[in-house]
């Protein structure tokens, strides 16, 4: 009884210092508001305004490191603010003192680009929070705020605004809007795989963009090789774009075009690409000359080159639009490889900070990470553009042999080994503010070695140990949610598997220095289907199994 009584006497005593704390930054804005104690006068960019030089520095780094040090600011007293207007500064100061929400229509952009310059998380927050509740986009506006939401870095409503454009691309070539996009852009566009417009419609859309941005003819040649040449109809190739002064005069897309008719796959008629994809699973099986091994979408084998360098056992992948990226290993702990599925072709990529093998890895927004393993608690993040890896985050404990899941902005690091032991732990990474949660929901099982497949929002694991689990994962504004939906006992696969979800079954991938075998899980069933598939043609340890979507 004396516990409850000094915990509820707790609760009010906190209480109590919240409602004074409070009233005193409430009484400190109506004393800045008056101007009784400012010593500074504030420039915008439409008139004079006046604060207090404390509690500037105390709001923010930024005005702390001109108030602090000797530059001019701290010297005369005078802020200059040239891009922030007086309401928007004077509502800032309002919001971060008396914990009040001013976003609104029509100051929201330059509450953001002041939020950002002054370097306040907290104003930066409430902007993205009305822009993701309330943001409409349209023909006219999904290219503003596509590049406004980049040059932020707010990933999720960038892929919004640039999903929607692609979504209405044949909207957007008839307007014209196309004609607007920057070279990096329109490549973008083009590299997408998903695009449901027909293929005559993306190849009008870049005859008008040649016409009115004029490019050289490296740059034609790039962007020709991101067209699907054989899905446009023939005639209108002939009548619109053969003959054009770009083209013509480019002998590199001549012989691509050439190429195709030679080839006899042009299309009839129009197609789009939705309807032109194939999945073929790329498998991680290593034996000292190759990491990847490829089971087509007409369940045969192929082969893939080996790569450059020989990374060592225990690497770790994952995909990026078409391309495959390979880190860590037991000999080349911060390699990065990447593999080009359309050309077939390798390259290197930067090198990870920090040693990996034992590792699991992610993408998100375009964001690649690798995370934990045998010799690091970190994660690390980089970009398909991106130069480095720089780390991001902290598990704060060691993870091996983890499965990553992908929810929205978040990061799932769901069970592996940890401390020597099975982990049941699921921890989340937030990949907008880089910090690491523990999720109160736990694994049914303490598995050493899992690996899953994710069809949101459903999550279908299988570890070492034979388990088969189903989870069902949802994403409510950054607040995660997991429900156990079923378990079952398959067989032990140890070490060395994937697995891939398709079709209500769980096939999996498996082989230790042996050809990889497919074993297909009848879900609804509860048992493996008795169903033979094509062993690979090479030997060696399996590590995971990678879907990617590609043109036909």
């Amino acid at each position: 009884m004396l516990a409850g009584h000094f915990e509820a006497g707790r609760i009010r005593r906190s209480e109590i210092m919240d409602r004074t704390k409070n009233s005193i930054l409430q009484n400190i804005h109506e004393e800045m508001v008056k101007g009784t104690f400012n010593d500074l006068d504030i420039v915008c960019e439409n008139g004079t305004t006046s604060a207090n030089r404390l509690v500037l520095a105390a709001m923010s780094s930024y005005f702390r490191a001109m108030l602090t040090s000797d530059m001019t600011e701290s010297r005369t007293g005078i802020l200059n603010l040239p891009t922030v207007s007086v309401s928007v500064f004077q509502d800032i100061l309002k919001m971060s003192l008396c914990s009040v929400d001013l976003v609104n229509e029509d100051n929201c952009v330059k509450m953001l680009d002041a939020g950002e310059m002054m370097q306040l998380d907290n104003v930066k927050d409430l902007c993205h929070r009305y822009l993701k509740d309330g943001l409409v986009l349209n023909i006219d506006n999904c290219l503003h705020w596509w590049r406004l939401m980049d040059r932020y870095n707010v990933p999720d409503l960038s892929n919004r605004a640039v999903s929607y454009l692609t979504e209405h691309l044949t909207d957007v070539v008839e307007r014209e809007s196309i004609v607007h996009l920057s070279k990096t852009e329109i490549l973008e566009i083009l590299s997408k795989d998903d695009l449901k417009c027909k293929e005559d419609v993306i190849m009008k859309g870049v005859m008008k963009w040649l016409e009115a941005n004029t490019p050289d003819a490296d740059d034609v040649t790039r962007i020709f090789e991101m067209i699907r040449i054989d899905l446009v109809d023939q005639q209108f190739l002939i009548e619109n774009v053969v003959f054009s002064k770009f083209i013509s005069e480019n002998n590199s897309v001549q012989q691509m075009i050439k190429k195709v008719w030679r080839s006899g796959v042009v299309t009839k008629g129009s197609n789009s690409r939705i309807h032109n994809r194939r999945i073929d699973l790329f498998v991680l099986q290593y034996n000292n000359t190759s990491l990847l091994s490829c089971f087509t979408s007409e369940g045969t084998w192929e082969d893939v080159s080996p790569a450059p360098v020989d990374p060592g056992s225990w690497y770790s992948a994952a995909r990026l639009g078409n391309k495959i990226y390979i880190t860590g290993g037991g000999s080349r702990g911060k390699c990065t490889l990447i593999y080009d599925v359309c050309r077939r072709e390798w390259k290197t990529g930067p090198d990870l900070e920090q040693q990996r093998c034992y590792h699991c890895m992610a993408t998100t927004n375009s964001k690649l990470y690798a995370i934990g393993g045998e010799n690091s608690n970190t994660i690390e993040e980089t970009s398909e553009s991106g130069t480095r890896w720089q780390v991001v985050g902290d598990l704060k404990q060691n993870r091996e042999h983890a499965f990553a899941a992908t929810v929205g902005n978040n990061v799932l690091v769901m069970g592996g080994r940890s401390r020597g032991r099975g982990s049941d732990v699921i921890q989340c990474f937030n990949t907008a503010t880089h910090c690491v949660s523990n999720l109160s929901a736990r694994l049914p099982y303490r598995s050493v070695c899992v690996t899953g497949s994710v069809h949101l929002p459903d999550v279908y694991l299988l570890d070492g140990d034979e388990n088969v689990m189903h989870v069902q994962v949802t994403d409510s504004d950054s607040d995660i949610k997991i429900q156990v939906k079923s378990t079952a006992k398959w067989r032990s696969f140890e070490y060395w598997f994937g697995v891939l979800w398709q079709n209500g079954s769980l096939l999996s991938f498996s082989g230790f220095n042996t050809n990889c075998e497919i074993r297909k899980y009848n879900l609804a069933e509860g048992k493996e289907d008795n169903i033979t598939f094509i062993k690979s043609t090479r030997r060696g340890r399996v590590y995971g199994v990678l879907p990617v979507y590609h043109k036909a």
